[in-house]
Formats: structure tokens, C-alpha cells, sequence
């Protein structure tokens, strides 16, 4: 492996397991951020994440996709799902997000725990991996992408969040990275 390879897995590594807000991570990367809700919506619980959210196979759950946007370019996909029992009772902001960040309300809110954080690499048959080519086809997508997943409890809800790591990502990963705007002007 070259060094510069190295150096990537070693930063791609310390974002997957940052604890800490992907929203604020990326403000602070960037000039603009921005949010793009593509759904949400009742669906069925993908294979992979039943067990984790701790209900049975094939359940009815709430799911919101979006894609994070750092200087206008698609730099995480976000994936968030929750039993549709917990929508009113636990997590009454989550049917009102629209294009607002769910880190706005999970990072701040004092009655939310966060899990220890999973993380995968997404090969391209997994469902997110195919809802991702769809949403951004203009994008060179590789064979697959980083992962990473926690769950978030509030009262007796829970909440799965899951950020997939785009290509794009990859300079804003690098030490002491400057907003777009500040390297373009150099």
C-alpha cells in the first residue's frame, strides 16, 4: 500500500468512528452546507438492520434518505430509520425535518444516547448502495463505499442512523482541510 493510500485509510478510519456530529464536522469543512431530502416515508426495514434496530424481520419502519451537500458537492448519504410506533411518542421533530439536519436535534437534545458506532464497507448490490446510484447518476460511483451506522435512544424510542461516505468526501477528509472557496482562490 503507498503511503498516500495509508494516510486515507488512517483519516477514512477516525470519520468512521467520530462520535461527534457529521453536521458540524462538515460546517466546518465547508462554506455551504446544505441538505437534500430525497424521501420520507413508511417502507420495510431493510435485512441488515432489523436486528439492530431491535425489531422483527420485515417490519413497517419510517425511513428518510438524503444526500449532504459540502460546497454543492454530494459528500454523505444519510440513512435514518424508526419503528412507526416511536414517530409521535419519541421523536416528535423527525415528521417535521423536511431539509433540515437530524444532528441538529440529536446532538443537542439532553434525553439522546448514541450507541457505539458500527462500521462496513457497502458492496453494490446493497439496497443503499443501489438508492445512491439512483439519486446521484451524474456521479462515478466506485464497486463501494464506506459506512457507518449507531443507534439513538430517546425515552423508549429508537432512532438508526446511517451515514454512507461519497467520493466526494475524500478532500474534505485531509488535515487541516479549508472550505472549497479558500483552496480555489490559491
Amino acid at each position: 500500500m503507498l503511503a498516500a493510500e495509508g494516510d486515507l485509510m488512517r483519516r477514512t478510519r477516525a470519520w468512521l468512528a467520530d462520535p461527534g456530529s457529521m453536521t458540524i464536522k462538515l460546517k466546518a469543512r465547508t462554506q455551504s452546507f446544505a441538505v437534500s431530502l430525497l424521501r420520507q416515508r413508511p417502507g420495510r426495514i431493510l435485512a441488515d438492520e432489523h436486528a439492530a434496530l431491535g425489531v422483527p424481520a420485515r417490519s413497517r419502519v419510517v425511513e428518510r434518505d438524503v444526500i449532504l451537500y459540502g460546497d454543492d458537492r454530494p459528500v454523505v448519504f444519510g440513512h435514518t430509520v424508526l419503528s412507526t410506533s416511536s414517530v409521535k411518542s419519541d421523536w416528535p421533530f423527525f415528521s417535521k425535518l423536511g431539509n433540515t439536519p437530524l444532528g441538529a436535534n440529536l446532538f443537542f437534545d439532553p434525553l439522546v444516547g448514541r450507541s457505539p458506532i458500527q462500521y462496513a464497507r457497502l458492496a453494490a448490490g446493497h439496497p443503499l448502495m443501489r438508492r445512491i446510484a439512483q439519486a446521484l447518476p451524474d456521479v462515478d460511483l466506485p464497486t463501494s463505499l464506506y459506512a457507518r451506522r449507531s443507534l439513538f435512544r430517546r425515552r423508549g424510542g429508537v432512532l438508526m442512523v446511517t451515514d454512507v461516505f461519497l467520493p466526494a468526501l475524500e478532500a474534505l477528509m485531509r488535515p487541516a482541510a479549508r472550505p472549497m472557496h479558500q483552496i480555489e482562490k490559491r
